[in-house]
């Protein structure tokens, strides 16, 4: 049986691959996200470490880029299946990480087949079969680590240790939120009485050892780079600045979550913990232990008590909470198996589950298609302010995914008509995702630079590297191709009688990209005569992280 269900698993997990990579070339309506083409632009630039991030992701990009550059280039005539092919086969490393610690933790291969499937109607975990963004390779170590983890609990033996240190490791120089392993595990073993032998054991504190081991890169590159990255993490926990209190930020979370998990399944997870944590000890009659139900329980709750802690104080992005999702599948699952086993209870199981996965299933689809919703998105937009030039924006989740193909294009295009006057523009826009994906889709991938962090706003990678702020002389004197609409602070105004550019206020060219008639984006393009100066405002405004 477990043999049979492995087997389907991998089937399953190899099959919606194929379907992923099937999407993405053919005709794939979604352009790079503006993560993926600033990981990508690292990628481009290997290093110790960035500013918001390790350097795991770039290094997984570059390998992509070696391994499927040229197919991506013959296919699409881009890198887009070169960065997203490493994303498609991380989901089915995740996946199969899954089946194991279901496996193991709840004795049933049925079980662990049952929490595959029920990935695919995840919308954040489809999303992340598909988009590579650090939380890709966080799950996979992630779920790899707990199954090490787990692996050296049951056994006593050392070499799951000294897995779980090397992806406990791999995992920090992704997302700095793999640093809850720790917590998780160490709880773990002080809550269960037969696992606190293990403390002073040599297993769980060498993965510790070789886990934060990690950091050593991190740490050489923010020592040299005035420690930006810690300042940026402790300005998006919300613990610098003197932010103000948000008493709603846990229900703005909730309903993050609701939308990324799926209601059904999520209220299930919540009804699955409630239930874990009033009876953690397990009938007789079923076969994983009450120590397992309690590493469960704490994977599932630590990432959801952290980031509620920091609701308060911080807007939390919908992903963030996703370790929590796969040991919640578990319980979840746990939890509809005792209902089955009571009689009563089948019917209502079943239909829960029927709901659930419909509406999972659906909402999966639909996202990769979701201009088949424009009747619907135009409809919700109808009380839009009219100076809203972009209404039906707001509600479809995959805006910020399109377009940017024809603004590279069309900033290329700009390009050349200047060379073909005599002139050698650089470019250059506000805001560092942009800046990404102008270089990853204007022919020739040229440097684009970013004022964004002159202008008063958060500071990027950008800034780390060599730009016309930072080393103004080689630029200054040159043409500039602007893309943005920071026009007050760059071109001069009233309050701002110094312009960095000397450029007409009309736009040489406006982008604009339709989806079913309506305006999803639009761009202006302007063509700067001269580079004057960097930006007034970035002499008088503090640094933000």
């Amino acid at each position: 049986m477990a043999t049979r269900d492995f087997a389907l698993a991998i089937i399953l997990l190899l099959g919606g691959a194929l379907l992923h990579v099937w999407y993405l070339i053919a005709d794939c309506p979604l352009d790079l996200s503006g993560d993926e083409a600033h990981y990508w632009e690292w990628s481009r630039h290997l290093d110790w470490s960035y500013y918001s991030k390790g350097p795991l992701v770039a290094y997984i990009i570059a390998a992509g880029r070696v391994l499927f550059g040229g197919l991506s280039q013959q296919l699409l005539g881009n890198e887009v299946l070169a960065i997203r092919g490493p994303a498609v086969l991380l989901s089915v490393g995740t996946g199969l990480g899954l089946f194991v610690l279901v496996n193991q933790t709840l004795r049933s291969s049925r079980l662990a087949l049952a929490a595959v499937a029920i990935t695919f109607t995840i919308p954040i975990l489809a999303v992340g079969a598909i988009l590579l963004t650090i939380d890709a390779p966080l799950s996979f170590c992630h779920i790899w680590a707990l199954v090490a983890c787990h692996r050296g609990l049951h056994t006593g033996r050392l070499w799951p240790w000294l897995i779980a240190g090397v992806l406990i490791a791999l995992g920090i120089l992704a997302k700095y939120t793999m640093v809850l392993i720790f917590p998780i595990v160490g709880l773990a073993i002080l809550c269960e009485p037969q696992w606190r032998k293990y403390v002073p054991r040599l297993g769980p504190w060498l993965a510790l050892a070789i886990g934060t081991l990690g950091f050593v890169p991190i740490l050489i590159w923010n020592a040299q780079h005035n420690w930006v990255s810690f300042r940026h993490v402790a300005g998006q926990a919300g613990v610098s600045g003197g932010r103000a209190i948000f008493p709603l930020g846990p229900l703005e979370m909730l309903g993050g979550q609701l939308a990324v998990v799926g209601p059904l399944w999520l209220l299930m997870m919540f009804g699955a913990v409630w239930n874990a944590i009033r009876a953690l000890q397990p009938q007789p009659s079923e076969h994983h232990t009450a120590a397992d139900t309690r590493l469960l329980l704490i994977a599932t709750l630590a990432p959801w008590c952290l980031f509620v802690a920091f609701s308060f104080i911080t807007k939390i992005q919908p992903n963030w909470p996703v370790l929590a999702v796969f040991p919640g599948i578990a319980l979840m699952l746990l939890a509809l198996r005792r209902d089955w086993n009571a009689i009563n209870q089948r019917r209502r199981v079943t239909l829960l589950l029927i709901a659930a996965t419909a509406l999972g299933g659906t909402t999966v689809i639909v996202m990769h298609r979701t201009e088949y919703l424009m009747p619907v998105f135009r409809w919700l937009a109808r009380n839009e302010p009219p100076w809203n030039l972009t209404p039906c924006a707001r509600y479809d989740p995959t805006s910020r995914l399109r377009g940017w193909r024809e603004l590279g294009q069309a900033v290329g295009e700009v390009r050349d008509e200047m060379h073909a006057t005599g002139r050698n523009p650089f470019i250059a826009t506000d805001d560092y995702q942009v800046a990404s994906q102008i270089t990853f889709y204007c022919p020739g991938n040229p440097p684009v630079y970013c004022f964004q962090a002159s202008l008063g706003d958060r500071q990027s990678q950008y800034d780390m590297w060599k730009n016309p702020i930072r080393d103004a002389d080689p630029f200054i004197g040159r043409p500039v191709i602007y893309v943005g609409s920071r026009k007050p602070e760059l071109f001069g105004g009233p309050q701002h009688t110094e312009p960095a550019l000397e450029c007409s206020a009309e736009p040489v060219r406006q982008v604009e990209h339709r989806v079913r008639g309506e305006l999803i984006q639009l761009w202006p393009i302007y063509a700067c005569d001269e580079y004057l100066r960097p930006p007034a405002s970035s002499t008088s405004r503090p640094h933000r992280y």
